[in-house]
């Protein structure tokens, strides 16, 4: 009688050592750029969210016939940074984005969104340097109306906002006089995209 020797079929311990190996190799090597990407993903979302809440606060100026107001506020100091829309009868003060539910305006019913930020998100919103923190949007023509400032002003027609994780990811975002929208990249900015 002829015995048969079968072989069993398999990996050896040393063989599955040596793929784990790699694996874990390879991931080491692309987790940071996933979580570059990640962070980049997050950006263009809140960056997009942003655009379309300033479209959204031109046609509710125009649909309410009444001046809707954006305040932003910066990161600096504070666990957020964030916006708020809202209306503004004459003489009322400005709503404040950093409060909690049911105090950012008096009264409530003149809140129209929030958008909060946390820091966490490693990615901020505020309004540019040598410019007001807030504008509004006009009921009759749908542009915008920037208050003064003692200072001199980078653009006086157009009010801009950056959306940014540091100096070299930012988006910004500057609205025109008429009340149109437009992304660009600011110079030093790695971004793709349109040069402002």
């Amino acid at each position: 009688m002829r015995r048969h020797c079968r072989r069993e079929s398999g990996f050896t311990l040393i063989e599955l050592l040596i793929v784990v190996a790699l694996v874990a190799v390879v991931l080491a090597l692309a987790a940071p750029s996933f979580k570059d990407f990640i962070l980049m993903q997050r950006l263009k979302g809140i960056n997009a969210q942003l655009v379309t809440d300033l479209q959204f606060a031109r046609s509710e100026a125009v649909s309410r016939r009444v001046e809707v107001h954006l305040k932003f506020r910066a990161a600096a100091g504070t666990p957020l940074s964030c916006y708020i829309l809202y209306t503004k009868p004459a003489g009322a003060a400005d709503c404040n984005c950093a409060e909690a539910v049911g105090a950012r305006c008096v009264p409530l019913e003149r809140e129209i969104r929030t958008v909060q930020v946390p820091t966490s998100q490693s990615v901020f919103i505020a309004a540019i340097a040598n410019q007001a923190d807030n504008f509004a949007f006009d009921p009759r023509t749908g542009g915008i109306a920037i208050p003064a400032v003692d200072f001199i002003v980078a653009d006086p027609n157009a009010f801009s906002i950056d959306t940014f994780i540091d100096g070299a990811r930012k988006l910004r975002d500057t609205v025109g006089l008429s009340g149109r929208v437009k992304v660009c990249i600011p110079a030093g900015s790695n971004v793709q995209g349109d040069a402002c």
